[in-house]
């Protein structure tokens, strides 16, 4: 019989960060750039629960949590995206997880800075990427996992941060693409620059497990990444409201062993107190945790 240790093992459903789920799954590079079809809404909040799978076993592992923020300096229109993700309590004896990812972006989704910190089982990160060069991407790292250092940019392309690459993907204009195209992208991680791509599905129904209530969605595939939680050739679904607000509702994809699902639980719009409220919240989460 499977142990455990063996069922979460280090190619496994906790390890590098699922509680941000697909972020870590897939990354961008428009060859042929889109334009987003939709924008982000100042003040959004989606929280999301995390289970894990493996044949009849079911284990609620985590949650997460994605906000945006509108920020003006002076005619310039900027977005705050955060993403916090963490491990159930009753969880923390095994992998604990407490981690935000933020990244400062523009209009078109393209970033300026994206800074990972938090903890992550025996891992701890801090990490601040600076996109202002025209002609690479530099981080200064304040963990061991990874030195400081920087990547050229490449050439006739844009490069996105985890946080980024969420929202543009959210916002591409679904509605005029055909079932089976694909679309390339690049996204930074770790150090280095993936290219990859996400195939579109279509329109389909999906009806929601608790309230049993059908939601009319776009369905794609990102293409994974392989690392130490999924394996290249993975299966990643990806299933987003087909309106306007393009809120993702389920994401699932198949593991080295058993297969996590993502589910929202709340769908909210915070007033800027709320909002400061709540990622001061998760912040001194985060912070408290990385000290024990």
């Amino acid at each position: 019989m499977m142990k455990i240790e063996q069922l979460f093992s280090k190619k496994s459903l906790l390890n590098g960060g699922v509680f941000l789920w697909w972020v870590l799954g897939f990354s961008v590079n428009a060859q042929s750039p889109l334009e987003p079809s939709s924008a982000p809404r100042d003040g959004e909040r989606l929280d999301f629960l995390v289970t894990y799978e493996w044949g009849p076993f079911y284990l609620a592992v985590g949650d997460a949590s994605f906000t945006t923020v509108q920020l003006h300096y002076g005619d310039v229109r900027l977005w705050s995206f955060e993403g916090w993700g963490a491990s159930k309590k009753h969880w923390n004896w095994f992998y604990p997880v407490q981690s935000i990812y933020a990244s400062l972006a523009n209009d078109d989704f393209i970033p300026l800075h994206f800074q990972r910190k938090g903890r992550e089982g025996s891992h701890r990160y801090d990490r601040w990427y600076d996109f202002g060069s025209s002609s690479q991407i530099s981080w200064t790292s304040q963990d061991a996992e990874l030195p400081s250092g920087s990547a050229p940019l490449p050439s006739g392309s844009n490069v996105f941060d985890l946080m980024t690459a969420v929202h543009w993907c959210r916002h591409l204009p679904w509605d005029s693409l055909t079932p089976g195209k694909t679309v390339s992208m690049r996204l930074i991680l770790d150090g280095d620059i993936h290219p990859t791509s996400v195939k579109f599905e279509g329109l389909t129904n999906w009806t929601d497990p608790e309230t049993l209530q059908v939601h009319r969605c776009w369905a794609f595939q990102p293409t994974l990444i392989d690392g130490t939680v999924f394996k290249e050739g993975d299966h990643m679904r990806v299933l987003v409201s087909a309106d306007e607000r393009r809120i993702p509702l389920y994401i699932e994809t198949e593991l080295v062993i058993g297969s996590a699902k993502i589910y929202l639980t709340r769908n909210q719009m915070l007033e800027t107190g709320a909002m400061k409220s709540f990622r001061d919240s998760t912040e001194r989460q985060r912070n408290t945790f990385m000290r024990e």
